[in-house]
């Protein structure tokens, strides 16, 4: 009588068990999917002309091909702008650590060269721990235009150097809506008509809104706009912009229409903006390609 007893214990053991196993396993994976960080919240990890909370994995690279042409009031004889030439800009960026990267980049407006760092030290969590995103740009650019293009044999290596500091905080509201505000600051050592800062401010103090609306899970709207705490009146205008990313595995692209020809970080704070009532924006593209180069 007493095995039996001993027996419908051991059955009964075993068959709770296996019920509460299933349902701590399950609860304890509830917990892993919550505690994992937000992904996505934007494409790449540029959007447009301002740089992203989004960052490389170790050992990631970057390679972004950047354009904007020709002011699109230029009209039909000039095709909108586009027969008028693009200022590109190049870069490679490499991830030294899941949230730390290096990058270098030349533009070709004012033949600029620009080096920097990125760091996110915030990560936007699933189950609300962590509500942003927040990152650190920190880059300093180098104009290698010729002397007698600036019109000056005195531009010094100091006149020629300008810094720039960006803190982008983002939030993932959805699958669907990202959104991200960046303040950040300028400073040129020298400015002036020989290069393309128009005013005679040295400082230069704005925000950045970027905004993706997911359409498809490879096609996003996009939107920007910098302002410029700078009062410099029709110098500096605010930098307007709408866009379209496109996933394709590997590639994003990205064509938007912006107000700036300017496409290195200090430069889109502190440079030239046409009026956006007036015809003034341009027509651009990027090419970013990532890829794994080790692991």
């Amino acid at each position: 009588m007493m095995n039996k007893s001993f027996g419908k214990a051991v059955i009964f053991a075993v068959l709770t068990l296996g019920l509460v196993l299933p349902v701590r396993a399950q609860l304890e994976r509830r917990m892993v999917v919550q505690d994992r960080p937000v992904e996505l919240t934007f494409m790449a990890p540029r959007s447009i002309n301002l740089l992203t909370t989004e960052m490389l994995s170790r050992g990631e690279m970057h390679y972004a091909i950047m354009h904007s042409f020709g002011e699109l009031e230029n009209g039909w004889r000039n095709f909108y702008g586009i027969d008028n030439g693009a200022v590109i800009r190049f870069s490679l960026e490499y991830g030294i650590a899941d949230d730390f990267s290096v990058f270098v980049g030349r533009s070709g407006l004012d033949k600029v060269f620009d080096t920097g760092v990125r760091y996110r030290f915030l990560r936007q969590m699933e189950d609300g721990s962590m509500p942003v995103s927040v990152a650190l740009t920190a880059s300093t650019g180098l104009n290698s235009s010729e002397y007698n293009f600036l019109g000056s044999t005195e531009f010094s290596l100091y006149d020629r150097t300008s810094y720039y500091a960006g803190l982008p905080v983002s939030r993932k509201f959805s699958d669907s809506v990202s959104l991200q505000l960046t303040p950040m600051m300028a400073r040129f050592n020298r400015t002036g008509f020989e290069i393309s800062i128009p005013s005679d401010a040295r400082w230069y103090y704005g925000i950045g809104l970027s905004g993706r609306y997911r359409i498809t899970g490879r096609l996003a709207l996009t939107g920007q706009f910098i302002w410029s705490e700078n009062d410099l009146g029709d110098a500096v205008r605010n930098n307007v912009a709408l866009g379209l990313d496109i996933e394709t595995g590997g590639h994003v692209f990205q064509l938007f229409f912006t107000t700036t020809q300017s496409l290195n970080d200090a430069y889109a704070l502190a440079g030239r903006n046409g009026n956006p009532m007036d015809g003034g924006f341009r027509f651009g593209f990027n090419v970013n390609r990532l890829f794994m180069l080790h692991r």
